[in-house]
């Protein structure tokens, strides 16, 4: 993954799109949203990082035309996986 870092005098907080409050807002949200799993394998970093940025690209869509498209695509996969099935599989380490 690529970082993109700057240095700025006192008085500049911002570098194009890049904004001290936006980047320390994001941040905020991610270790808040990341702490409710008391910490996470860096295996699986990854997938973590796509779930909470999925979840906040739509946090702000709240119209009826997206919830109900929301509610049928996850009605679509057939879930056959129980708590005990989970529970009793063998996972490969």
């Amino acid at each position: 993954m690529e970082h993109y870092t700057f240095t700025a005098p006192k008085k500049e907080h911002a570098k194009g799109i890049f904004h001290i409050q936006n980047v320390n807002n994001f941040d905020s949200r991610l270790k808040g949203w990341v702490r409710k799993f008391n910490g996470v394998a860096t295996k699986y970093l990854q997938n973590y990082l796509a779930w909470f940025t999925y979840l906040d690209s739509i946090q702000f869509k709240t119209d009826d035309v997206f919830i109900k498209e929301f509610l049928v695509q996850s009605c679509i996969h057939r879930m056959t996986e129980t708590n005990t099935s989970l529970r009793l599989k063998k996972f490969a380490v």
